[in-house]
């Protein structure tokens, strides 16, 4: 199957790929520590020079900056592009890391990727997860009674980690006592060794892949013997073709969920407080109407956007934007520089309440927009609206200096806040 943009005039089919990949050649690491709003500095300058732009790092692959050419991909997924293996640098050649592992459904395309998604989705409906709005409610709060009284916190250990952990702990009905555990093996899995060697890194994601899969397998096996009112035992008991899913997918699955459920909302809280620390007026403005604090929650959610999707081309050749690319080739897809495209969001590096309503693309596009996405939305408002009962004022901390990371998910570390101390609830 070809794609059939071949008759576009602006598409020039003589020009040699080896020769365009050299004329747009960009030095640019997926992986890299760095400071996140630099680094979507350096994604514009790249959106500049072209929305395609092309890094030699691991195997090659295309960068796409603009709006138009991340929904391009991310719209048409399954008819051209598939997404496994989702790494920049291509499918590991020695087989033994994490990353070679097929998530379910995030891995899979076409109708088996179809069939997880119908069984999938209306376990994570909007009415399932505005359910578990008193529990997290809840959670916030016995979170903030921690710290309320010191005047300062850790804003990652002392709410974004713990509060997005313990909601899919929750949800999966699995040992609070064990976040710390698995977000262990999440950071691992994500984003590797700090500082170490790609052999470190190997080693250990290897590691913690053997570990998450003896623990997870315990579990699987204690619900079997004794079901629970929780949704492991309800996606235990799903059917693919008029079966059960084997340990196997269900390993996969549930691996999915914790990646998914422990780093991204984090991520997103902690970019969020991290810039609130510094414009008060700004958490003023998100309480100061009713009407404000969803248009805040979907602001942020386009100004953090941490997830850098990835598609590689199946098809005999499909067009990205005025590039041609036959089979074989891939895609980088970083949603937070398309999220930022002047083409369509005015200013786009400010954070505005107001700007006129432009679909972002936090959740993804097409086949696999996140699943998800009504519990992360419901998590961050419930978030602003018990931290602004609690902790009405804060700044940033200027004894911490924050720091960003790249890799699956963006994120942030070392972000503290300090605030006038309140009371603990009920005291």
């Amino acid at each position: 199957m070809t794609t059939t943009d071949e008759t576009d005039p602006s598409i020039d089919l003589s020009i040699d790929l080896a020769a365009l990949k050299r004329e747009r050649h960009v030095d640019y690491d997926p992986f890299a520590a760095a400071d996140l709003q630099q680094n979507l500095a350096r994604l514009a300058e790249f959106r500049d020079m072209n929305t395609m732009t092309y890094s030699t790092l691991g195997e090659g692959f295309w960068i796409a900056t603009g709006y138009d050419e991340v929904v391009s991909v991310l719209r048409r997924n399954n008819k051209g592009f598939v997404s496994y293996p989702n790494n920049p640098l291509g499918e590991p050649k020695d087989g033994t890391s994490a990353a070679k592992k097929k998530l379910i459904p995030i891995d899979l395309d076409g109708t088996e990727h179809r069939q997880y998604r119908k069984l999938l989705d209306p376990v994570f409906s909007p009415k399932n997860m505005n359910a578990l709005e008193p529990q997290i409610r809840k959670l916030a709060n016995d979170l903030i009674d921690l710290w309320i009284e010191d005047g300062r916190v850790d804003f990652v250990e002392g709410f974004a980690f713990p509060f997005s952990a313990t909601t899919v702990i929750v949800l999966m009905g699995w040992p609070l006592a064990d976040a710390h555990m698995m977000n262990g093996w999440v950071t691992t899995l994500q984003h590797g060794v700090t500082n170490g060697s790609q052999e470190e890194t190997i080693k250990a994601q290897q590691a913690a892949v053997t570990e998450c899969r003896n623990y997870l397998m315990t579990m699987i096996e204690q619900r079997r013997q004794a079901p629970a009112e929780d949704f492991t035992t309800m996606l235990m008991n799903i059917e693919i073709n008029g079966r059960k899913l084997d340990d196997d997918e269900l390993f996969d699955t549930f691996l999915l969920l914790m990646l998914a459920g422990l780093d991204t909302v984090q991520s997103v809280l902690t970019q969020i407080f991290a810039y609130l620390g510094t414009r008060p007026d700004q958490w003023d403005e998100i309480f100061a109407e009713p009407e404000t604090l969803d248009l805040a929650v979907e602001e942020f959610l386009r100004w953090t956007a941490p997830a850098p999707p990835n598609r590689n081309v199946v098809d005999d050749y499909v067009v990205v934007g005025d590039v041609r690319l036959p089979r074989g080739e891939r895609v980088h897809c970083p949603i937070g520089a398309a999220n930022r495209d002047p083409k369509y969001f005015p200013n786009p590096d400010e954070v505005d309440f107001h700007r006129p309503v432009k679909p972002h693309l936090a959740f993804g596009l097409g086949p696999h927009r996140c699943i998800g996405i009504h519990l992360a939305r419901l998590e961050i408002k419930i978030a602003f609206e018990e931290l602004r009962a609690r902790m009405p004022q804060f700044t940033l901390d200027e004894s911490f200096q924050p720091t960003g990371h790249l890799g699956f998910a963006w994120g942030m570390e070392n972000v503290h806040l300090k605030f006038p101390a309140g009371k603990r609830s009920g005291a």
